[in-house]
């Protein structure tokens, strides 16, 4: 019976040394916001200018441009 007590006595002191800590924790989002893309000038859609908005945006240090949007502008992709 005096194991019993002890163990039900132990158990307490560590249930209640678990309450009255502090448990305060800061949270940090690790979600950048998304961004839209940039969009340097208008295109009329056409495949000749997709490949002068690839090249723009190329220069322009992204990976990919292509024409889109309402009015269809080129927009640069990373």
């Amino acid at each position: 019976m005096g194991i019993r007590k002890t163990s039900i006595a132990i158990f307490f002191v560590v249930i209640l040394t678990i309450s009255i800590s502090n448990h305060n924790v800061s949270a940090v989002t690790v979600i950048e916001k998304a961004t839209p893309p940039p969009c340097l000038f208008l295109c009329n859609g056409f495949p000749l200018n997709n490949f002068a908005c690839w090249r723009d945006c190329g220069l322009k240090g992204y990976y990919d441009g292509r024409c889109g949007g309402n009015p269809s502008r080129c927009c640069c992709r990373n």
